[in-house]
């Protein structure tokens, strides 16, 4: 019977050689297995980073999906949002004075039956008054930016207030500094806090960025 042939035994005597190899043929086992997924590159490789807006907006900005965000928000466009959300806030805190009994608005009628409406300044309804304003617009401003990133009145114009690290809405801490820093200052000095609303015009980086985005670490752009 014949044996098969054993490449590791010499051949039998008398035996024919085998055959060489196949012409450019490795010899068996000679160069191993490669490994599973050899040459292969691994998920994402060579794909490009994502784009988070340039580096106009710093530190990895990126608008939020479905915005188109190209710069920052022109100062008219924040000023027209602001007039929006005073009237706004300036209704609401007239309803809660009125609706808790105050009267910050004093009517009196001439002697030809006219009626006039002045708003007192001084007496003690203005002071509660304001303090009610200062409320309103606090729980409004802080609300609206942690919930949409953006005022009625911004979302009206398209602006909306984003955290410059990396472009979501600010949260509960840096939505009340921004609004505390101008705010309480607008109600304790007035023309401290109309320095304070004007900061941006003074910002060197040209981001329109104000003395309170720089504190809560925030930025304000165009949506539209």
């Amino acid at each position: 019977m014949t044996q098969p042939y054993d490449p590791n035994q010499p051949p039998p005597y008398g035996a024919p050689p085998p055959p060489p190899p196949a012409y450019g043929a490795p010899p068996p086992g000679a160069y191993g297995t490669p490994p599973p997924g050899y040459g292969t590159p691994p998920p994402g490789y060579g794909a490009p980073p994502p784009q988070y807006g340039g580096p106009a907006y710093g530190g990895g900005y990126g608008p939020p999906p479905g915005q188109r965000v190209n710069d920052p928000a022109p100062m008219g466009m924040r000023l027209l949002a602001r007039i929006i959300d005073a009237i706004l806030t300036s209704v609401i805190a007239t309803v809660v004075s009125y609706a808790i009994g105050m009267h910050p608005f004093q009517t009196s009628t001439s002697a030809d039956g006219t009626h006039t409406a002045s708003f007192q300044l001084y007496n003690g309804d203005y002071f509660k008054f304001a303090l009610i304003t200062l409320i309103v617009t606090g729980i409004y401003e802080v609300a609206m930016l942690v919930t949409r990133g953006a005022t009625l009145g911004k979302m009206a114009v398209g602006v909306r207030v984003a955290k410059l690290e990396d472009g979501t809405n600010p949260d509960v801490q840096a939505a009340l500094v921004r609004w505390a820093i101008p705010g309480a200052a607008q109600a304790l000095i007035p023309f401290l806090g109309w320095v304070i609303w004007l900061s941006p015009f003074f910002d060197s980086s040209h981001r329109n960025r104000g003395w309170y985005d720089y504190a809560a670490k925030t930025i304000a752009v165009r949506t539209k």
